[in-house]
C-alpha cells in the first residue's frame, strides 16, 4: 500500500490541484461572459441532435430562429462532447458544465504533472500540476474571459508536449500512440491552440531530437502527426472544404479580430482596447511566476536533466515573443498565424510551458531557504506569491457568477437564438445585394410558416433536422422558400427527380416546384468525403485504443528491473 501510495500520490495531488482550482465555480457559480452564451448555444442542440441518434452532427437545426446553423462543421467538437455527457450524467445543463469544468482543469493538472515525469521526481513534479492550475492567464480563460474551448484545449496540449519528450527519448510505441491521440484531441479542442501549439511541437521536438536517433525520431514523430491528423479527420477535412461557404471575416472584417491589434503589451497605442490592456497585465503577472525558474541557467544549478530543460525554457520564451508585436513579422507571413487572430493567446502556450521550469526550480529554492541567507529565495517566492494573489484577486474575485437559477434563465433563449455572425453561411445577406460581409450579415427573421409557396397549398408530413417532407398542390410553377438557410448539401427530390435549389436574397433556401401536385423531400445528404474523413477517423481511433490498451497490458507484465527503469526515468 505505501509503495502504491508513493507512486500514485503524487499523480493525485495534482489532479487535487487543478480540482481545487475551480472550487470558486462549484461553490459560486458558472462565470459569466459573452462567450459563455456563445457555447451554449452550440451546446443545446447539438446534445438534442446526439439525444436523436446524430452522433456526429451536421447540422444544427433549432439556431437562428429555425434557419440552422452550420457552425457545428466549423467548430472544434471536442467540448461540446464533454459538456453533453456532462450533461447526460448529470441530469442538467448547470451540474454538467461544474463537473466538466472541474474534469478538465484537474486533468490540465496531471497533464503538467506527466511531462514535468521527465525531468524531476514525482516529489517535485506535482508543482508543476500546481502551478499550471493557477498560471494567471489559464485561470482568467474561465474566470474572465469564459474562453472554455481553449481552457479544454491547454490539457490537450500538455499531454502532447509530455508525448513528444518521451518519444524523442525513449521511441517506444505507447509515446507514439499518446501522442497521435492527444494531438487529435488539440485539434478537436480547440482550433487557434492548434495552430499554435502545432508550430510549438514542431520546435520542441527540433530541440528535443537526439543526434544518434535523428532519423528514427523524426519518423516516429511524423507517424504520430498523421495519425493525430487521420483520428480528427472527421472534423478538419469538412472545416477545410467548406470554409468559403460560411462568412468567416468576410470582405468587411471585424476591426476587433485583426491580429495587428492583438499584441500583448501594444495597449499604449492609439487603438488600444480594455482586452488588451488586461491581457498586459496577466503577460506580467505571468513573467513574474516564472522568474525564478531563470535559475536554471545559472551554473550552481546542477540537475541532471538541465540540457533538456533549457529546450523548455526556449519554448517558453519563443511563446511570450510570439505575443508581443517582435513577432509580427511572422504573423504576416504565415496566413495560419492571421487566421488565428489574438496573438495574446499564445500565453495559453507560456502557461502551459512555464509549470515545467518553475517546478524544475523549485528544489534549487527550497535548499537556499534553509540556509542563513534566504533573502535571494524569499524575494523569488515572493514574486509567486503576488502572482498568485493578483489572479485570486482580480481573476477569480473579479469574475461575475451565474447561480443556478440565473445560469439556467441564461440557456432559455438560447436554442433557437441567432448565432455568431461568422459562422453564418455566406449567402446570409441581410441587404440582397450579391454575398453576404461581416458588417451586413444578419439572421432574417422569423417567419409564420416554415415553407411559404404562395397560392399553392403545402402539407408538411415530416419536419425532422436533416430531413423534411411536404406536399404542395398543384397550380403555377414557383419557387417555394424554406424557412432553412441555404447550404449546398440540402438536396430537395419529387417523384425520383432532382428539384432545383438556389438561395433566397435573405439566405433561406428556396426550391423550385413544378406545376403538378408533388410530395419533396428534403435532405441534408454528407459528400462522399466527410463519409470517407469519418470512416477515416473510427478506424484510426479504434487502432489508438488498441495500441493504448494493449500497451498498458504489456507494461503491467514487464519485468520488475524494466519498471523500476521506467520509474527513475
Amino acid at each position: 500500500m505505501t509503495a502504491r501510495i508513493k507512486r500514485f500520490g503524487p499523480a493525485l495531488l495534482a489532479l487535487f490541484a487543478g480540482a481545487v482550482a475551480l472550487l470558486p465555480v462549484v461553490i459560486w457559480g458558472v462565470p459569466n461572459n459573452n462567450d459563455l452564451a456563445n457555447h451554449y448555444h452550440f451546446a443545446l442542440p447539438f446534445y438534442e441532435a446526439i439525444q436523436r441518434g446524430d452522433i456526429h452532427p451536421g447540422w444544427l437545426a433549432s439556431p437562428n430562429f429555425g434557419y440552422g446553423d452550420a457552425v457545428v462543421r466549423f467548430y472544434p467538437p471536442a467540448l461540446y462532447y464533454l459538456l453533453a455527457a456532462g450533461r447526460a450524467l448529470t441530469g442538467n445543463w448547470y451540474s454538467g458544465s461544474l463537473l466538466v469544468l472541474t474534469f478538465v482543469s484537474a486533468l490540465g493538472s496531471l497533464g503538467a504533472y506527466f511531462w514535468a515525469r521527465s525531468f524531476v521526481p514525482r516529489s517535485v513534479a506535482v508543482w508543476a500540476g500546481v502551478f499550471y492550475a493557477f498560471m494567471p492567464y489559464h485561470l482568467s480563460e474561465v474566470y474572465q474571459a469564459a474562453q472554455l474551448a481553449e481552457f479544454a484545449a491547454g490539457a490537450a496540449l500538455l499531454f502532447s508536449l509530455a508525448f513528444t519528450k518521451r518519444l524523442c527519448d525513449h521511441g517506444r510505441s505507447r509515446d507514439l500512440m499518446g501522442l497521435a491521440a492527444s494531438y487529435a484531441l488539440l485539434i478537436l479542442s480547440h482550433l487557434p491552440l492548434a495552430v499554435f501549439g502545432s508550430f510549438a511541437l514542431l520546435l520542441y521536438a527540433l530541440l528535443s531530437i537526439s543526434k544518434g536517433r535523428a532519423q528514427t525520431s523524426i519518423f516516429k514523430l511524423a507517424t504520430a502527426v498523421l495519425l493525430g491528423l487521420a483520428a480528427s479527420a472527421f472534423y478538419w477535412s469538412t472545416m477545410v472544404a467548406e470554409m468559403k461557404w460560411i462568412v468567416a471575416d468576410g470582405v468587411n472584417p471585424d476591426p476587433l479580430l485583426d491580429y495587428r491589434r492583438n499584441f500583448v503589451f501594444s495597449s499604449f497605442s492609439p487603438e488600444k482596447s480594455e482586452t488588451i490592456w488586461w491581457m498586459g497585465l496577466l503577460a506580467i503577472a505571468t513573467i513574474m511566476m516564472l522568474l525564478p525558474a531563470v535559475v536554471i541557467f545559472a551554473k550552481k544549478f546542477s540537475a541532471p536533466s538541465k540540457r533538456a530543460l533549457i529546450a523548455v525554457a526556449v519554448l517558453v520564451m519563443f511563446s511570450l515573443a510570439m505575443s508581443t508585436w517582435i513577432s509580427k513579422p511572422l504573423w504576416a507571413a504565415i496566413p495560419f498565424l492571421r487566421m488565428a487572430q489574438h496573438p495574446f493567446r499564445w500565453l495559453a502556450v507560456t502557461s502551459a510551458v512555464a509549470p515545467i521550469l518553475m517546478a524544475a526550480s523549485v528544489p534549487f529554492w527550497l535548499e537556499r531557504l534553509r540556509r542563513p541567507h534566504r533573502a535571494v529565495a524569499l524575494a523569488m517566492a515572493g514574486l509567486v506569491l503576488v502572482a498568485a494573489s493578483f489572479s485570486i484577486s482580480q481573476t477569480v474575485r473579479g469574475a461575475t457568477y451565474l447561480s443556478r437559477p440565473a445560469f439556467e434563465q441564461m440557456l432559455k433563449p438560447l436554442n433557437e437564438a441567432p448565432g455568431i455572425i461568422q459562422w453564418l453561411p455566406v449567402w446570409a445577406n441581410a441587404s440582397g445585394q450579391g454575398k453576404a460581409s461581416y458588417e451586413k450579415c444578419i439572421p432574417p427573421p422569423a417567419i409564420p410558416a416554415r415553407i411559404d409557396a404562395g397560392e399553392r397549398a403545402i402539407r408538411i408530413k415530416e419536419w425532422n433536422d436533416l430531413s423534411r417532407t411536404f406536399e404542395v398542390e398543384s397550380g403555377p410553377a414557383r419557387e417555394a422558400h424554406v424557412s432553412t438557410f441555404y447550404y449546398p448539401h440540402w438536396t430537395a427530390a419529387a417523384d425520383g427527380q432532382v428539384l432545383p435549389t438556389r438561395p433566397a436574397a435573405d439566405g433561406a433556401l428556396l426550391i423550385s416546384l413544378p406545376p403538378e401536385r408533388v410530395t419533396v423531400n428534403l435532405q441534408f445528404r454528407e459528400p462522399s468525403r466527410a463519409k470517407l474523413s469519418v470512416a477515416v477517423s473510427i478506424i484510426s481511433w479504434t487502432l489508438l485504443a488498441s495500441f493504448l490498451i494493449f500497451g498498458a497490458f504489456v507494461s503491467q507484465h514487464e519485468p520488475i528491473e524494466a519498471k523500476r527503469r521506467d520509474a527513475n526515468q
